[in-house]
């Protein structure tokens, strides 16, 4: 550490310079900004050319276009590409009802099904795959490169309101088979053995 004798003391005319520096400084900063109005739009060029004219009337119609632009009520005149066409028709002839597939699978399942398929591609391929959880090669094909997977809050809220379906399920099944026994019962009218009351 460096004992404060030994640093050099300022001398006198750098001491009022800087002393002159601070006071021209509060001074200056004290004062207010003007407003000298100078905030409107800029004066046109008197040397314009007819590129910057050109340009500045592009600029105008796109910005008409882009607030008055309406969208098409009547269908196109020009014919559609025959790859499109193509494609829709194939797709009508596949899937009439649209894309409806007759077996949906869990989230669990979707995730053994990807897992299967990490650990052996050769062994876990799209058409065993397909054959196995008995859907379609393209709904495997579809899982298997899809990447999205849910946060821990979603997929919480998803195994809740799937083990709450699934005990509904069972309810209704239970309930249902409760009901099918009892209708059993009085068609055949069976006599228990401790009952005591029975119509003669």
């Amino acid at each position: 550490m460096l004992a404060l004798k030994s640093l050099p003391r300022p001398s006198s005319a750098s001491q009022s310079a800087a002393n002159s520096f601070i006071a021209l400084y509060s001074t200056v900063s004290g004062l207010a900004r003007r407003n000298w109005g100078v905030t409107g739009p800029a004066p046109t060029s008197l040397l314009e050319t007819e590129e910057e004219e050109s340009n500045r009337n592009r600029a105008k119609a796109f910005a008409e276009l882009g607030r008055g632009a309406r969208l098409r009520r009547q269908t196109p005149d020009e014919p559609t590409p025959q790859q499109f066409r193509a494609h829709r028709e194939t797709m009508k002839k596949d899937f009439p009802e649209g894309w409806l597939p007759p077996r949906k699978l869990s989230r669990e399942a979707m995730d053994g099904l990807r897992s299967l398929n990490a650990h052996d591609p050769e062994m876990f391929s799209t058409p065993v795959l397909a054959e196995k959880f008995k859907i379609s090669p393209e709904a495997v094909r579809r899982i298997l490169r899809s990447k999205w997977t849910p946060s821990p809050e979603q997929r919480q809220r998803m195994a809740l309101r799937e083990r709450k379906a699934r005990e509904e399920w069972i309810q209704a099944q239970r309930m249902k088979e409760r009901q099918e026994q009892l209708e059993l019962e009085r068609k055949i009218a069976v006599k228990r053995a401790k009952d005591q009351l029975s119509l003669r």
